[in-house]
């Protein structure tokens, strides 16, 4: 069985699961070169099709992760309750929630009739499998997780009229049991943040959680429980001067724009930071005491808080957590094809890696390089490569490793990688200067399984998040001291643990870089400018060489430099 996976809202793209395996995924952005393009994924289509040597006529379902229709089931008692509470308590923000809802049904309407066209233009009306927004990021979280029963927290600004949800998965059947609305929204309240802070919404909010440790949570926690609060089980938020329900908000009051120009920014990020940790930890205790499980699966947009996911596997009751490499809704299209995978056949689904884009031959590589414009050494073998790495990083130059099949998802996992050692601080001011970047965190350490108990405090190997950089680790003593330019100003660092069975030539290059130097790890940061995607193809690798983004580029079977 063949399932097409479909997303084209934030981030949008393509996966296809073929037999309850995923076979390949990537995102629009990626090949229009368009951060966070949310264009229809004509190209990310046409290649997962293409990956497969198939046309759509052999798909048998395509899988849409976001509705777009108004569930009486799912969201009326839900909406119902919470009008009749703001009538009561806050009758002045009425038409905040009717605008909220105006929106929604108008975007979705829009964004979803994209999604029909396709389906009308190529006759597929018979095979389309729609699946509500949330449920999706659920599905991706636990179909593809190694548990057999967890609790799946789902946690985003919107999608399909909410904004936070709690399922319980036991091995083919789960139950949604709690559905937060998209007024009450954790994403909107972190992401009123990010602008306050003069950063871009949406894209930005990884700078919140890294210029969080710099501050003081305790000034400004009471300015975030105006916003947005939990009570028994649930999440409430006090739409008004301090909180509005939108991701984009051209209009703050007045009196929050005073609080935040006079207060210190790492102080705002910080309680903003601790805030959120708070609602979203005694959501998870409140749920896990009700159901007695032990694992914890999660997906959506906030999840790509890695400092968050942290704060939930530290409860006692918890034993291990997952959280969807691709938690975002640009993962939606793998979250529907898995999902539909899922309820299809009751089995969950085979995720071996998340190395699912694109990839180049030697042949193709070859047409981007030529010997009047580049130094060009062939290497024959993994060896070769590594040794070529491994020199050039000991003479302080900085590596782009570009190797096999595409990343997908928002992290680079070692095939899409700028790669120097950890020893030099201050590495994180002048590299992301090469790069254009801003940036109040660190940068992440790959690091050898065989080495990540010297490294991180309570590491155990079946620890399925530290494999993808999704969560953060208290160091070791060690590995503060061996790597400083991977370690946080707070003492963690979200490293990516990589095995002979993960990826075969970084695990050998890391053993090398550690029996050569003594390094516990090298650092692992996403191969692009500021503003860009990840790079995809030769020719961008190569682009990025030629604007001394790297001083080595380590591409297929040839190490190049600049003449």
């Amino acid at each position: 069985m063949i399932i097409l996976g479909i997303v084209n809202e934030d981030v949008s793209g393509a996966c296809i699961v073929k037999d309850n395996r995923i076979v390949a995924a990537a995102s629009e952005e990626r090949f229009t070169r368009i951060k966070n393009d949310s264009s229809w994924p004509s190209q990310s289509v046409e290649y997962v099709l293409q990956h497969q040597n198939i046309g759509l006529s052999s798909v048998d379902y395509v899988a849409y992760g976001w509705s777009g229709d108004f569930k009486s089931g799912k969201h009326l008692l839900m909406f119902f309750d919470r009008v009749v509470e703001e009538a009561l308590n806050n009758p002045s923000q009425i038409e905040t929630f009717r605008k909220r809802v105006e929106i929604e049904i108008s975007r979705d309407a829009e964004v979803h009739g994209h999604f029909l066209d396709f389906v009308r233009k190529n006759n597929l009306d018979s095979k389309t499998f729609y699946m509500d927004h949330h449920e999706c990021h659920a599905l991706s979280a636990f179909a593809c997780s190694p548990f057999e029963s967890a609790l799946v927290l789902t946690a985003d600004g919107r999608g399909d009229y909410q904004s936070f949800t709690v399922s319980v998965f036991n091995n083919s059947k789960y139950e949604v049991i709690h559905r937060t609305s998209s007024i009450d929204s954790l994403g909107f309240f972190y992401a009123r943040i990010t602008a306050l802070l003069g950063f871009k919404v949406n894209r930005h909010e990884g700078k919140i959680t890294g210029l969080a440790a710099y501050g003081d949570p305790s000034k400004y926690l009471p300015l975030m429980e105006k916003m947005i609060s939990y009570k028994d089980g649930r999440i409430i938020s006090h739409t008004g001067p301090y909180y509005r329900p939108w991701l984009h908000d051209p209009v703050f009051s007045e009196e929050l724009v005073q609080i935040i120009k006079q207060a210190k920014r790492e102080d705002i990020a910080a309680a903003a930071q601790r805030h959120l940790e708070n609602i979203v930890v005694s959501m998870a205790e409140y749920y896990l005491k009700k159901t007695g499980l032990k694992h914890v699966c999660m997906a959506g947009g906030v999840f790509a808080n890695v400092s968050l996911n942290k704060k939930i596997f530290d409860i006692t009751q918890v034993e291990n957590v997952f959280i969807q490499p691709h938690m975002s809704d640009g993962g939606l299209a793998l979250g529907a094809a898995a999902g539909a995978a899922y309820q299809l056949t009751g089995k969950k689904v085979q995720m071996d890696s998340m190395y699912l884009g694109p990839e180049f031959s030697d042949d193709e590589i070859s047409a981007y390089i030529n010997e009047k414009e580049f130094n060009i050494s062939r290497l024959q073998g993994s060896d070769m490569k590594i040794e070529s790495a491994v020199r050039a990083i000991k003479e302080n130059k900085v590596v782009g490793w570009f190797q096999d099949r595409m990343e997908h998802g928002p992290r680079a996992l070692c095939h899409r990688s700028i790669m120097y050692h950890c020893n030099d601080k201050s590495v994180n001011k002048w590299l992301n200067d090469r790069m254009q970047r801003t940036e109040f965190m660190p940068f992440a350490p790959a690091t050898a399984v065989e080495l990540a108990p010297k490294c991180y405090k309570k590491w155990q190997k079946d620890q399925i998040a530290s494999y993808y950089m999704t969560i953060t680790y208290d160091c070791q003593e060690e590995m503060i001291e061996n790597c400083p330019a991977a370690v946080h100003i707070d003492g963690t660092a979200r490293p990516q643990v990589i095995s002979e069975e993960s990826e075969p030539t970084v695990h050998k290059l890391l053993l090398k870089w550690y029996e050569e130097t003594g390094g516990l790890s090298l650092i692992n940061t996403s191969f692009n400018k500021h503003e860009e995607p990840i790079v995809c193809s030769p020719y961008n690798a190569v682009q990025a060489l030629r604007e001394n983004m790297v001083d080595v580029l380590i591409i297929g079977s040839f190490e190049v430099t600049r003449k």
